[in-house]
């Protein structure tokens, strides 16, 4: 992955378009609809966990951005890089409907503490607390 992108919203583009090839190559079809957080379940189900480090940091980084943008697509936001809560280290961050999303955090525990992190309970809390916000239907 190249080390140098216009923006932060492009470097999660392009993250997520790995994800989406690399989830080809494992016979599973990545489409950004709210569905396909069940076939990103599914893959991280079959992959094992990355060694702590550049590897972990790597997958955490493709696939949280794939499911960044499933919610962004869905409700809107803005990518950034923030200083995650109580840690002292930047990651990529959703800022939607007033609420700060960390999907690359997520990941990362799904990756190291198995299925108990499903992605698709998180999914839908994240869904079902945009929707209820006010124009959380809009898009």
């Amino acid at each position: 992955m190249p080390d140098s992108h216009d923006s932060v919203a492009a470097m999660v583009a392009a993250y997520a378009e790995r994800a989406v090839h690399a989830a080809q190559a494992l016979n599973t079809r990545l489409d950004y609809s709210d569905n396909s957080v069940n076939e990103l379940e599914a893959v991280l189900s079959r992959v094992s966990s990355p060694a702590e480090g550049d590897a972990m940091a790597e997958a955490c980084k493709m696939w949280g951005s794939y499911l960044g943008e499933v919610v962004r697509r869905r409700f809107g936001g803005e990518w950034s890089i923030e200083t995650y809560p109580g840690k002292g280290f930047a990651t990529l961050t959703l800022n939607v409907g007033g609420a700060k999303l960390f999907p690359s955090m997520k990941i990362h525990r799904r990756l190291t503490r198995g299925a108990e992190d499903d992605l698709c309970v998180f999914y839908r809390m994240v869904k079902d607390r945009l929707e209820a916000a006010p124009g959380g239907k809009i898009q």
